[in-house]
């Protein structure tokens, strides 16, 4: 594995090492939404949501489209809704084997 793709993953990665930037992704991953529709739902503020927003967009996870005065945000990828379907059945599987010793 070359060493560009193992830095674009840790940093894929750390984009969703934060609850805030995880509630979001997992906020959108039936359908997009405004920034004011994310500060309701998760009752955070807008230059905090506005700024996890960014860094989302940045790593590559999220894409934006603008429409009149709205944008809305969306996954980038079915795969990444995929990778979060995954992710949760494994650690519901880790969790059983940890805890309850199957």
């Amino acid at each position: 594995m070359s060493s560009s793709l193992s830095e674009y993953k840790l940093r894929f990665l750390e984009s969703l090492s934060d609850k805030t930037r995880l509630r979001i992704v997992e906020a959108l991953k039936e359908k997009e939404k405004t920034v004011s529709q994310l500060v309701e739902e998760l009752g955070a503020t807008q230059s905090n949501i506005s700024g996890h927003l960014r860094l989302l967009k940045i790593s590559g996870i999220l894409k934006s489209r603008q429409e009149g005065k709205y944008v809305y945000y969306s996954l980038r990828s079915e795969a990444i809704k995929d990778f979060l379907l995954n992710l949760e059945e494994i650690m519901i599987l880790l969790k059983r084997e940890v805890y309850e010793g199957t």
